[in-house]
Formats: structure tokens, C-alpha cells, sequence
């Protein structure tokens, strides 16, 4: 099995404390609140990973997301589903800051099927 960094997902032994990478203490991920863990998993390596942290944090309605999902919305070219889930995500937590992101990146998205999709939840 295969063990990664959860900051900088970088793959470490099993038995390192420490983070020969980013020098984080790897023990300290366990008093993380689950919110804050789902926040460092928007930056796994694995999509799937990343797909369920972004949704769960839409359904949790995390305020502490918006700031992160927005920066994934707008520099972000990728993948047409997970730019889908992040703007579902950010209209889910209903913050007005992140409902701006979603409102400006659907201005500029040149994808038809995102910006469909986009258009259909906003007006849901």
C-alpha cells in the first residue's frame, strides 16, 4: 500500500512522522476536524478523492471551502466533471461570495456542456 502526504501529497513511508518533503508532522492530521481534512484532500493526486471531498463539502455547506473551490473554479482548465461538482458544491453552501465565482466563471466558460449544466442549477 501506498502512503501519501496529506499536505503535500507526496508519497511518504508509512512509519514517518514527519514529511520528508514539507517537513509537516503527519501525527497532527489525526487532530484535524474532518472539515479541514476534506479541505486538504481538494489537492489528492486521485480525482475520485478529490470528486467525494468536493461534494462532501458542498453538502456540508462549508463555509471554509469557498475560498479554495473558487481558486479551483477559476485557474483551473481540467476536467469537465469535477469543475461541475465544484460549482454545484459552491451554489450548495449558498454563500454569496462563492455564488459570485460560480456567476463570473459561467461569464468566461467556453464549454457549452459546463455552462449548461451551470446555468440549470443556478436556476433550480
Amino acid at each position: 500500500m501506498k502512503w501519501f502526504c496529506p499536505y503535500c501529497w507526496k508519497e511518504v513511508k508509512q512509519e514517518d512522522k514527519v514529511c520528508p518533503f514539507c517537513k509537516k508532522d503527519l501525527t497532527e492530521f489525526q487532530n484535524l476536524s474532518f472539515e479541514d481534512k476534506l479541505l486538504l484532500a481538494l489537492k489528492h493526486p486521485v480525482r475520485h478523492s478529490r470528486m467525494v471531498a468536493i461534494e462532501t463539502l458542498g453538502r456540508i455547506k462549508s463555509k471554509k471551502a469557498v475560498s479554495p473551490l473558487c481558486k479551483k473554479l477559476t485557474s483551473e482548465n481540467g476536467d469537465t466533471y469535477e469543475l461541475i461538482e465544484v460549482a454545484k458544491a459552491l451554489i450548495n453552501i449558498e454563500d454569496e461570495k462563492g455564488l459570485e465565482c460560480v456567476r463570473n466563471f459561467l461569464k468566461t466558460c467556453q464549454n457549452k456542456v459546463i455552462k449548461g449544466v451551470i446555468e440549470k442549477l443556478l436556476n433550480a
